[in-house]
């Protein structure tokens, strides 16, 4: 008998993985599906601006940034710098491997919502519906075809990769060693250097730490067995405190910006959050955003009255990985890639759930019931899966994320069609013909990796206060719009 069990653990842990596998397999096909046509994308105008932000100080200073969390410098966002400049050292300007990067973080993302989800939940199923709700979603597809979005990926892959890597040491039942402490922290790091919106999760651990505590008779005991764990938590709230006192105290902060600027009121709260759920539904045009803000209770009293962990924590999920964007004015899309998992994990376990009650209603023996729960799912996935697709047809959304990225093609393409490499340490002024695009300081940004030499001296007609005489003694004079650029005045000429 005991031999007989030995051999039949192996299979079914071998045909464990081959299911894990097969539906890993399957959410990275549905992926691919909407993300491949975004190897056509260009570059945004804020993507040049964001290369420029870190080709100019030099990559030392960029990567040096990232070790730097308790002091907010010049550039911001440092990860971004990891991702920018191998890049553009090797492949310049041509989009097709920033595309490729991107698509492939995102990809990578995609098993650690299937493990994590899968490691909370105990389900599979659960798991599956979940990642593919993540997979794509028509408001958030910026975060496929947007360059610039590439801190929304980045924090995103950092932020589930430290929680799943935290979740798995944890569901052993053992606290982090000094090793791998360091490396939560490390993957912790790099999501806060992506973007702020990070700075939720020691708040998410901790919540997960006190509801997988269990009870303890005695207060020694369970002080100890909480210290024991909480470290992490700890560590990483101090890191955070350290990081928000940096951001909002350096000169260099984005709160200094109108864009970004919190305003702490429950309107301006209850505002964003319907916004968001209104986003995350396909309706931002009505009031549902509103009604699911007041059935919040709701989920609260049902994940406790089912006394489900996994409901519990999300329900905190839902409130706590929000509170980055919802005191700022109205954002949305990339930015909810966070928040999305939260509510695609409730739904997903509402649904089992609900299957479970049907099963019991039928009285289904437990190999129909999860044949039932084998069928729903399926069913519920390719529901997903076609209404997706609907709304990424009836919001044309591929033809306008990819036309939004063409412009930047051909302003460089204008340039390099000069021929012209400037002399280093050369003044250049650049005339736009017209305005054709939105920050005031893009021909600069595009002209300057163009050319790929800092000693110039960039400047846009119009932008500074310049002198004619100054603009007698330019180097270069050039005239340009978004297809094509002309030598005005050369030094050379100046002189003949």
């Amino acid at each position: 008998m005991l031999a007989q069990l030995i051999r039949i653990a192996p299979a079914r842990e071998q045909h464990r993985r081959l299911l894990n596998a097969a539906c890993i397999g399957l959410l990275l096909a549905y992926f691919l599906h909407f993300a491949l046509p975004a190897l056509r994308a260009g570059f945004g105008e804020d993507e040049m601006m964001n290369l420029y932000f870190y080709w100019f100080p030099g990559a030392f200073r960029s990567i040096r940034a990232n070790f730097c969390f308790w002091s907010i410098s010049y550039p911001q966002r440092p990860a971004g710098a990891l991702y920018y400049l191998p890049l553009y050292h090797f492949f310049s300007l041509d989009p097709l491997p920033y595309r490729i990067v991107q698509i492939s973080i995102l990809a990578v993302t995609i098993p650690i919502f299937f493990y994590l989800a899968r490691l909370l939940s105990g389900s599979r199923a659960v798991a599956f519906l979940a990642a593919l709700a993540m997979c794509y979603h028509v408001h958030l597809a910026y975060l496929v075809f947007g360059g610039s979005f590439i801190y929304d990926v980045l924090c995103g892959f950092f932020y589930f990769a430290a929680l799943t890597y935290y979740v798995r040491i944890r569901e052993r039942g053992v606290a982090l060693h000094p090793g791998q402490l360091a490396i939560f922290l490390a993957l912790y790091l790099c999501a806060l250097n992506s973007k702020e919106m990070a700075v939720s999760l020691p708040v998410i651990v901790v919540i997960y730490e006190a509801l997988k505590c269990p009870r303890r008779n005695e207060w020694k005991q369970f002080a100890f067995h909480n210290w024991s764990v909480a470290v992490p938590a700890l560590t990483a709230g101090l890191v955070t405190a350290i990081f928000i006192y940096a951001e909002l105290n350096s000169a260099y902060s984005l709160a200094h910006l109108e864009a970004y600027r919190p305003v702490f009121t429950w309107h301006r709260f209850t505002l964003t959050n319907a916004h968001f759920i209104n986003e995350l539904l396909y309706d931002s045009a009505s009031r549902i955003g509103r009604a699911v803000l007041v059935a919040w209770p709701v989920v609260f009293l049902y994940a406790f009255w089912r006394r489900d962990r996994l409901l519990q924590l999300m329900a905190f999920w839902v409130v706590i990985t929000p509170l980055p964007l919802a005191f700022i004015p109205a954002r949305g899309g990339a930015m909810l890639y966070i928040v999305l998992f939260g509510w695609a994990m409730i739904i997903a376990r509402v649904l089992q759930n609900l299957i479970g009650l049907v099963g019991k209603l039928l009285a289904l023996s437990k190999p129909r019931t999860a044949m039932l729960r084998t069928l729903a799912t399926a069913g519920v996935a390719v529901a997903l899966a076609v209404f997706t697709h609907w709304q990424n047809q009836r919001l044309d959304q591929t033809r306008v994320l990819l036309s939004s990225g063409q412009k930047s093609l051909h302003v460089i393409q204008a340039f390099r069609s000069l021929n012209l490499q400037p002399v280093p340490g050369s003044a250049i002024l650049l005339k736009p013909e017209t305005r054709f695009y939105q920050n005031p300081w893009y021909p600069k940004f595009v002209a300057s990796l163009v050319w790929n030499d800092r000693s110039l001296r960039v400047y846009v007609a119009g932008q500074q206060q310049l002198t004619q005489e100054e603009i007698a003694n330019m180097d270069y004079v050039i005239s340009f719009n978004e297809f094509s650029a002309q030598l005005v005045r050369t030094a050379e000429s100046n002189r003949s």
